[in-house]
């Protein structure tokens, strides 16, 4: 358990060539995220799983928001990097793919690479990164209420909204519904602060123009789905750590599901395990 509240945990093989590997779990997700990459590489690679307060067997909590999760991420990346003594390859999905990019700035000399899945990304706009005019902020909270209560008492509305959400997340029909099970012990799913935030922006996550900055070697993986994504999302992100990091940026755009790590798990389990074997070599 991490002293924020979030938790780690810890499958290491022992003496091993290659660097330690740090999983990033996305909102409403938990160790489970990352169950088929962990189970294919923990023999071969020490593999450290992050879960943020109120998910998986972390702390519970009332409510959290993106700066909460930051703070017990990067707890966990200086116990990876204190125990190990190595610096670590961040894996994120989705909101764990933009605290990886934040981790790989605020705390370079602790990782080696980055590998994001299809990671939520923004550069912010200061130490907020507001979507909406601040005059329209009372209604937007007033309109969301229904929404709030629903996710704070486990009601019909957020189950409705939630499997919705998950559903476009896959392709596999199958592979959801075994992910379903897991996700629906996230109660709630997204906690009061995480829906306001999406609206009034974010207040205590380090935002900076992450892709000028980065400095490791990146895997960025975009999803191509009939449900999900219609066009490139990620091409001028891609760019930007092309110009910086050249050749050590590698940009995938793999068919599948938001959730592309459970929806098709080879396919992000060999990409992952060739990029972290390249990099022993290197």
């Amino acid at each position: 358990m991490l002293p924020s509240g979030g938790a780690l945990h810890i499958h290491d093989p022992g003496t091993s060539p290659h660097p330690p590997l740090l999983f990033l779990h996305g909102v409403g997700g938990a160790a489970w995220s990352w169950g088929p990459q962990v189970r294919a590489l923990r023999g071969e690679f020490a593999c450290f799983v992050w879960e943020g307060r109120g998910h998986g067997s972390a702390k519970a909590t009332t409510d959290a928001g993106l700066g909460d999760f930051y703070v017990d991420a990067r707890e966990a990346l200086a116990y990876v990097f204190e125990s190990t003594r190595q610096p670590a390859v961040v894996v994120g999905h989705s909101m764990g793919g933009l605290i990886a990019l934040a981790l790989t700035c605020e705390a370079p000399a602790e990782v080696c690479a980055t590998f994001l899945v299809d990671p939520v990304y923004s550069d912010g706009n200061g130490d907020r990164h507001v979507t909406i005019p601040k005059p329209l902020l009372s209604l937007v909270r007033l309109a969301l209420t229904p929404i709030v209560r629903s996710y704070q008492r486990d009601g019909a509305l957020s189950r409705a909204i939630s499997r919705r959400i998950f559903k476009l997340a896959f392709e596999d029909s199958a592979a959801m519904e075994r992910a379903w099970t897991l996700q629906r012990t996230q109660i709630p799913v997204e906690y009061p602060q995480m829906i306001y935030e999406a609206f009034e922006g974010v207040a205590n996550f380090p935002f900076r123009p992450f892709a000028d900055e980065v400095g490791v070697p990146t895997y960025l993986i975009e999803v191509s789905s009939k449900s999900w994504a219609k066009k490139q999302r990620f091409s001028q992100l891609a760019a930007r750590l092309r110009k910086r990091l050249g050749e050590k940026v590698t940009y995938d755009i793999v068919e599948g599901g938001h959730y592309l790590q459970l929806d098709r798990p080879q396919e992000v389990t060999a990409r992952l395990t060739a990029f972290a074997r390249r990099l022993a070599r290197t």
